[in-house]
């Protein structure tokens, strides 16, 4: 049951629910289950196989259906997840309490609030949280875009940055592992007729870098590196997971293209490089569907005595799946907060009742 936002925040911080831990995940999803429930929904769950289950929450009969949409998985592992914590100030601390277990509270909040003032013979309400965001959706994102295609509008809860501000696009992001495969042996008797996958992947990630184009809003980044045995041993083996963002989806096939061509390169003789493509976020860029929805947004903020920014970010998320149906979409309805994906994860827990407020407003100006 609904208590407060602050209690009902604290339960859900207290639970860890990191993307891989799926126990804890679905002990998460069975806390939320329960408030949607107590709100009137019918409750879904669609089981993972390497993560949690995703949770598809139904309210009304309507023919015109709103898809509200958020995630229950965190960046942390069980192990290094940090409880809910006051500290003063208005604020709070806690593994997702921004990113975004915050941002799930205003939204049931906001539902309370609004559903008795809703036609739900005209529309319907579809709530969707899935466990896997933060590694990409890769079991959710069918689920999500078929729910996107049966709805004309999407909110998202994700985070509403450090003091207030809605995203109209996101950055797609596609993941790659380069592997190099050499030849060892040892560094002072075989180097002559060894060969180094670590230089190799080296000279492969130095050209990977060159693909970075800030006029078109392309970047690269090599993020972890892992390679070698010993330091008196030419490496047989390295290997480099890396990704590439980009505002417009057309870039997506190009880049993947170019990182083939760069890689079927060999820097050093006598090593393979192997390319593994994986989980990949669509971009979405700013559609008259989707200023639509801002401009209710802004509006609603400015009745509120706040003024809030509008923002295009080159972080990935969930709703730009839901906007490869053409519909409008909007993100950043969550908690206001910083140091998100961080231990020192904080939220402004003292504006959570404006947040509220402005969501319920939106939910209750786009069904009218």
């Amino acid at each position: 049951m609904l208590t407060s936002p602050t209690e009902t925040l604290k339960k859900y911080i207290d639970q860890p629910s990191g993307s891989f831990d799926r126990e804890d995940v679905a002990a998460a999803a069975g806390l939320i289950s329960e408030d949607l429930e107590s709100l009137g929904f019918s409750v879904t769950r669609f089981p993972g196989q390497r993560h949690g289950p995703v949770l598809r929450a139904v309210l009304g009969t309507g023919e015109k259906q709103l898809m509200l949409m958020g995630h229950m998985d965190t960046v942390f592992p069980h192990e290094r997840y940090v409880p809910y914590r006051d500290i003063g100030g208005g604020k709070a601390m806690g593994s997702g309490v921004i990113d975004m277990k915050g941002g799930i509270v205003i939204l049931l909040y906001a539902l309370r609030s609004i559903i008795p003032q809703l036609d739900l013979k005209t529309y319907r309400l579809c709530v969707l949280l899935n466990a896997d965001e933060e590694v990409g959706s890769p079991e959710s994102h069918d689920l999500i875009l078929a729910t996107a295609r049966e709805s004309f509008a999407a909110l998202s809860f994700e985070p509403s940055g450090a003091s207030g501000r809605f995203i109209s696009a996101r950055k797609g992001v596609t993941s790659v592992t380069v592997t190099c495969t050499g030849v060892p042996g040892h560094a002072g008797n075989a180097y002559l007729t060894s060969a180094s996958a670590i230089q190799a992947l080296c000279a492969q990630i130095t050209r990977l870098y060159s693909l970075r184009d800030d006029a078109r809003d392309i970047s690269f980044n090599a993020g972890v590196i892992s390679g070698g045995t010993a330091e008196n041993v030419v490496a047989e083996s390295a290997a480099c997971r890396c990704e590439f963002r980009y505002f417009n989806e057309a870039y997506k096939s190009e880049l993947t293209e170019k990182i083939k061509e760069i890689c079927s390169c060999e820097p050093v003789p006598g090593v393979r490089t192997a390319l593994c493509f994986g989980a990949s976020h669509p971009a979405i860029d700013l559609s008259p569907k989707t200023q639509e929805l801002i401009d209710l947004a802004l509006a609603i903020a400015k009745e509120q005595g706040r003024m809030f920014a509008v923002e295009r970010t080159g972080g990935a998320g969930d709703i730009a799946i839901a906007g490869q149906a053409g519909i409008g979409v909007l993100d950043g309805l969550g908690m206001i907060g910083t140091g998100m994906h961080t231990t020192d994860e904080t939220a402004d827990i003292a504006s959570m009742p404006a947040q509220i407020e402005l969501a319920a407003g939106l939910i209750r100006a786009v069904c009218a």
